[in-house]
């Protein structure tokens, strides 16, 4: 009886090392969702692990969990590592490994005893919206013993039902998440953090309609009273006009008219000004065609600003580069500037 017992047992063994031979040591899980928001907003919020906690599938599972970020704040080389509940989210960490602008991002994971991986995000325009399809890929055996790799062959047979459960979560979270940012691609915006310099400025504080054609005619009346007043103390423009924006509501625009000079100490009469443009940190953003569309530039900067996590004052200005007077108007020049309330430390504010 017990010899039947002993042979039963290692032909069993026999089978099951047998079948763990036939098993696949890599495995592969992926899911993907279509989410309503342009790549570039997708591939920012994915591209930066500081965004990760507000959709991630485990978050909530362990609020007390630690994370560390190290590295730069984005792109190749940016890291998260955590600290949490060893039956949740466990120990490990996470690295960007490779990031190509708007359409993929590949990283490391290290879980420590529980092995090493490697994830992506493939990012694809479908129509206005985005197709996402993240992916898991990891080698069940790697730094195993033999019987831990043949238990892991086994256990690799589950992981598409758990971690594919997690990934169809966090992707509905995502979905959720990113289409709360502003509907706007930024990808082929021309976009800068500069040193703004106060430089010395004539202005008239003004108000108009909504429309363009308000803007327009409050911007000429403005600066055509500005320079009239420049002609006759002997002034001469030190640079090309100037709006600087406080407030945008459903009713009216209000905003400086600005003029700048190379004399600060001129004495200026009622309604024109003496003052300075905002200094510091800016985010400048480059708008080339018709004053009618700049609407689209500062819908472009208001998602970079968003997914990109910049500390935006609420001031902002528009430099006209170009003379309307002898530019084509799909031609005309505008930078627009954002004052930051803080150092951003982008080095490469495009990926």
């Amino acid at each position: 009886m017990l010899l039947r017992l002993l042979i039963f047992l290692l032909t069993l063994a026999l089978l099951v090392l047998a079948g763990a031979m036939l098993l696949p040591a890599n495995v592969h899980v992926e899911r993907n969702i279509t989410i309503e928001r342009p790549p570039s907003v997708i591939y920012g919020l994915l591209n930066d692990f500081r965004h990760f906690q507000a959709w991630s599938p485990w978050a909530e599972r362990d609020p007390n969990a630690r994370y560390d970020y190290s590295g730069p704040e984005r792109g190749v080389g940016a890291r998260v590592a955590w600290d949490g509940d060893p039956r949740q989210v466990g120990t490990g960490w996470q690295e960007i490994r490779e990031s190509q602008p708007y359409s993929m991002i590949r990283t490391h994971l290290d879980f420590g005893p529980q092995g090493k991986a490697d994830a992506y995000y493939d990012i694809r325009p479908v129509g206005q919206a985005t197709r996402v399809e993240w992916g898991f890929d990891t080698d069940v055996t790697q730094d195993r013993g033999f019987f831990d790799a043949v238990f892991g062959k086994y256990m690799g047979l589950l992981l598409d039902r758990w971690i594919g459960a997690d990934y169809e979560e966090g992707l509905n979270r995502l979905k959720q998440y990113a289409e709360s940012f502003p509907d706007a691609d930024f990808a082929d915006l021309d976009v800068a953090v500069v040193e703004s310099q106060a430089i010395p400025i004539l202005f008239i504080s003004t108000s108009s309609g909504q429309s363009d054609e308000a803007v327009a005619n409050a911007l000429g009346a403005a600066y055509g009273q500005i320079s009239r007043f420049m002609a006759s103390r002997g002034l001469e423009h030190a640079g090309n006009p100037i709006s600087i924006s406080h407030s945008w509501d459903e009713n009216s625009y209000e905003f400086d008219a600005a003029i700048p000079v190379d004399d600060a100490t001129v004495t200026a009469t009622s309604p024109i000004q003496v003052g300075y443009t905002p200094a510091g940190l800016a985010l400048r953003a480059v708008h080339i065609g018709p004053y009618s569309e700049l609407s689209s530039t500062y819908n472009q900067a208001a998602a970079y600003i968003a997914v990109h996590r910049l500390d935006h004052s609420g001031v902002s200005w528009e430099h006209y580069i170009s003379d309307p007077g002898d530019t084509a108007e799909d031609e005309l020049v505008t930078h627009i500037y954002f004052m930051l309330d803080s150092d951003p430390g982008m080095e490469n504010p495009g990926g």
